[in-house]
């Protein structure tokens, strides 16, 4: 009979250790599901920063390079300021 008793309390024990077991595996899972949804939200917010600041000097980049490039574009930049100052002038005109 003690022999039985003494079965029964490690099977008890067996269950125990193995749905404690069960629970700790869960418990990794959701911490390392949290971790993962970090890193993915650190690495969009990198991105976006990335893109908030390179996008200017990408520009300002681009434009020095335009830039030297006979002045073309800042001769055709020029003619199109000059142009809306007329088309301005001449709409006030009208009224």
């Amino acid at each position: 009979m003690a022999a039985l008793q003494g079965l029964d309390a490690r099977e008890t024990r067996k269950r125990q250790l193995l749905t404690e077991s069960a629970i700790n595996r869960q418990v990794l899972r959701l911490e390392l599901s949290q971790i993962e949804l970090r890193v993915e939200r650190f690495k969009r917010s990198w991105w976006q920063a990335g893109w908030k600041f390179g996008a200017p000097v990408a520009g300002f980049l681009l434009a020095r390079k335009f830039k030297m490039a006979d002045g073309i574009f800042s001769k055709g930049s020029f003619a199109l300021l000059a142009l809306r100052k007329l088309w301005g002038f001449w709409q006030g005109r009208k009224r």
